[in-house]
């Protein structure tokens, strides 16, 4: 993957056509995560830093490539991008996002929304997520969830802009 990356600076978005998609794969990996990992690995004591684990995620090749339009990864479910990101970026070792320590309390959707405003964002933004996340950290998006998902997509966006803008 790394070699089909290089030499992306010129940053080209997916077509809008993918938006949705993407957007409600991102809300069903944020979300979900900690389950498929369980049900991939064939672990039920596995207990995932899901933060890490997003984070990570976020930076990674796989989710690169989703950005630029890639129709397979686009196209698949959450379920299959979080095995693709542990089998491809991770080479089936996800022993660094084992959970140390206690597990943070979410809302309930609170991490889905996260990750269907990070689509969002990149989309409108034209910018990838590594530097996302680095602008607006997951613990960030994590309490705006209070506020932000009361207001429409377009309108937190709006109070956000402002991080992306060159």
């Amino acid at each position: 993957m790394r070699k089909v990356l290089e030499g992306m600076e010129d940053f080209i978005c997916y077509d809008e056509f993918w938006l949705n998609k993407d957007m409600e794969n991102m809300g069903y990996f944020f979300e979900y995560c900690d389950k498929y990992c369980k049900e991939i690995l064939e672990d039920n004591t596995f207990i995932l830093d899901k933060e890490r684990f997003i984070e990570a995620f976020m930076k990674s090749d796989c989710r690169a490539l989703m950005e630029l339009g890639h129709p397979t990864l686009l196209s698949q479910a959450a379920y299959d991008t979080v095995k693709n990101f542990i089998q491809v970026d991770n080479n089936n070792d996800i022993e660094a996002f084992r959970l140390k320590g206690g597990q943070s309390e979410y809302k309930h959707m609170q991490l889905y929304w996260t990750g269907w405003m990070y689509a969002y964002i990149h989309f409108m933004s034209k910018v990838c997520s590594k530097t996302i996340i680095e602008k607006l950290p997951l613990k960030e998006m994590l309490i705006d969830y209070k506020t932000g998902h009361e207001m429409s997509k377009e309108t937190y966006y709006k109070k956000i802009a402002y991080l992306f803008e060159s």
